[in-house]
């Protein structure tokens, strides 16, 4: 294409352009340009500064004069050896063309040189804009319903993912060779297929892509079909001609397997809480859970929390009871707890609502990758959490500098309010908009530093020193302490041939104690005092009482909690809040609590010196009746000397110092 037929046609297009801003206006009949009054003088002040990296037409400027009329532009085009190329009075503005401004910087310092000019109000690029980008996977009709509502067509224009944005999806593993996600799979730059060593050594061998925390093992393949579909919800790749497109289809997916193979699909708070510390500690921005309980866990929360302090945004399904209940990890402070909306943008009837849902996403009749290596519908409010982690993945492939605070506020501020105005129960702050969200993000300041992987966290402590040693229950009750309906059973175990047993029953209630001494005088009459933690603890429900509570933080009619209390009964730490309708499902009949203590759980430990580990355990009034076992308890703490160092004072007088 010749240089005047490339000119024709910007001309064309610019014409064309003028003529919709004329019509969506609406004006009345123009009046002639010798008098048409120039609009009221505009203010810079907090305006952006042009981008002229941005595409736009080479060599030309928008330009608004002081003087709007024709005569008055071309007047001063002339004199700065420009051309007007057209002009749009009603504006004031002329689009100019410059005479060897070829390279970026140098039409910056024209448009910089005309500012100068009291004739020029200001000087900007012509930019180009395109059509909102739609993708070439050819099921993205199929998604369009719901995606086009969240406007991911524009959001895309802004990024479609970087692949150092890693999102990990914790769930019952990914299908490595679907040809929508086989590109998109995570690799561990450190570490060497199949050779059986931990070349990283960040504690596992061989997590090529991850790591299985069920089997303990690297064999993430997904057994299920759950995994699959919601990683293709996050990060399915996107024009790639192929399927469907992921909401962040450029960025890489970290498959962490919690769950058992089928039957028995159920993890153990264990698993999750050691995949939630993998995942941050091997790289993962965002951490997508959708899975959950209504049982509390303090070690969950920590774990949570260990995410959150190492940078990352973990987002999780608010569960689908259609009630007004607590779902972990989705009600942890620090995870994004997010609801689903149907195909009309109401809440789904499925649902879980409450006060910590943050904000809703659709999740009735998701289309998604599957098993198979085909793609299939799913719905729930697992379906949904993956549009958000796929969302959050975007704005930090746009600006990775932004930490994972500043994202949230991104996601929770930019949404479409539905329901109730403001925040509400059912939708949280909103259902999530991508193209609001992205484009409130701001560009990074400058490039990004590499992520340096943070040290492997260790189960136990090095050198930490068990404080309960009867706490397999083979010698008995041991130094524990039972009340109510606690006894040893040896029909029931986890690890040898006994353990703790609550048998349930109407009314029936109990305690089970262990008393802690945390510090220990040594030979200079010093104290030691807590320094790390870890306790563990298998623990198993079996339920004959389906029925709810009433409170949404603990819905249970028959319940189980451990805590640390003082030894005059004064709760320190709540640790586990669970019961009859946390495993209602057969499936594994053990589940495995841990718990990496914090410092501030060591600070109030170590300063009382003895506490007490308290299992509480009871049943309503009905006959349904729900029982507890308790088994393998490990407390394991290592101690560090207190030190008190002398204030010391420098005096810069030497004069002083010498008399």
């Amino acid at each position: 294409m010749d240089r005047c037929t490339e000119k024709r046609r910007w001309l064309i297009l610019l014409l064309g352009i003028t003529a919709l801003i004329l019509i969506g206006l609406a004006l009345p009949p123009a009046s002639p340009v010798a008098t048409a009054q120039p609009p009221a003088p505009e203010t810079p002040i907090g305006r952006p500064t042009p981008d002229w990296s941005a595409p736009h037409v080479p060599g030309q400027l928008l330009v608004k004069f002081a003087d709007a009329s024709a005569a008055g532009a071309t007047a001063l085009a002339a004199q700065t050896g420009m051309s007007v190329q057209s002009a749009i009075p009603q504006l004031g503005i002329a689009v100019v063309e410059t005479a060897g401004a070829n390279s970026n910087a140098e039409l910056a310092a024209t448009a910089a040189a005309l500012e100068a000019n009291p004739a020029v109000v200001w000087a900007e690029p012509n930019y180009t804009f395109t059509l909102d980008a739609v993708p070439d996977d050819p099921n993205f009709p199929i998604q369009a319903p719901y995606l086009n509502r969240l406007e991911m067509p524009a959001a895309w224009d802004f990024t479609t993912g970087r692949p150092e944005v890693v999102i990990a999806i914790l769930d019952t593993g990914v299908y490595l060779g679907h040809p929508d996600l086989a590109a998109n799979i995570w690799t561990n730059p450190l570490e060497i297929p199949d050779n059986g060593i931990d070349d990283d050594g960040n504690g596992f061998i061989d997590d090529v892509h991850g790591w299985n925390f069920a089997g303990n093992n690297n064999a993430v393949a997904d057994d299920h079909g759950h995994g699959t579909h919601v990683a293709g919800i996050a990060a399915a790749r996107i024009n790639n001609m192929t399927g469907i497109a992921g909401m962040a289809g450029r960025t890489s997916i970290m498959p962490v397997k919690v769950f058992y193979p089928p039957p028995n699909v159920l993890g153990t708070y264990e698993d999750l809480i050691r995949a939630m510390i993998y995942a941050a500690d091997n790289g993962a921005r965002v951490i997508n859970m959708s899975l959950g309980a209504s049982s509390y866990s303090r070690g969950e929360e920590a774990a949570v929390d260990y995410a959150w302090n190492h940078g990352a945004i973990v987002v999780a399904a608010a569960g689908n009871t259609g009630r007004n209940t607590y779902h972990y990890p989705a009600a942890h402070p620090n995870a994004i707890a997010v609801a689903a909306t149907d195909a009309s943008d109401n809440r789904a009837g499925f649902s879980t609502y409450g006060d910590f849902v943050d904000v809703a996403a659709p999740g009735a009749s998701i289309y998604s990758t599957l098993m198979s290596g085909s793609y299939g519908y799913m719905s729930g409010t697992s379906m949904a959490s993956p549009h958000v982690a796929g969302m959050a993945g975007l704005i930090f492939s746009l600006n990775p500098q932004l930490t994972n605070a500043q994202v949230r506020e991104l996601i929770e501020k930019n949404v479409d309010d539905l329901g109730a105005t403001g925040w509400d129960p059912y939708f949280g702050h909103g259902r999530i908009n991508a193209r609001k969200s992205l484009a409130a993000v701001a560009p990074p300041p400058q490039p990004s530093p590499t992520p340096t992987p943070h040290p492997p966290l260790a189960k136990w402590p090095a050198g930490c020193q068990d404080l309960v040693t009867d706490g397999s229950f083979e010698v008995g009750l041991g130094a524990w302490q039972a009340s109510g309906a606690w006894s040893v059973d040896a029909t029931q175990a986890y690890t040898g041939t006994q353990a703790a047993h609550f048998t349930g029953g109407p009314n029936a209630s109990g305690f089970l104690t262990r008393t802690v001494t945390l510090t220990q005088t040594n030979a200079l009459g010093g104290a030691s005092f807590p320094h790390e933690g870890t306790l563990w603890f298998a623990f198993r429900i079996e339920s004959k009482d389906f029925g709810w509570g009433s409170t949404p933080q603990a819905p249970y009619d028959d319940w189980l909690t451990a805590e640390f209390r003082s030894t005059d009964g004064k709760l320190v730490s709540s640790l586990l809040r669970t019961g009859n309708t946390a495993d209602s499902a057969p499936g594994l009949p053990w589940d495995r609590y841990l718990y990496r203590m914090q410092p501030a759980d060591l600070q109030s430990l170590g300063a009382l010196g003895v506490v007490d580990l308290v299992f509480t355990a009871g049943n309503d009034a009905d006959a349904a009746p729900t029982s507890f076992w308790i088994d393998g308890v490990r407390l394991c703490m290592t101690t560090a000397r207190r030190l008190y160092l002398p204030l010391v004072t420098i005096i810069d007088q030497p004069t002083a110092l010498a008399r």
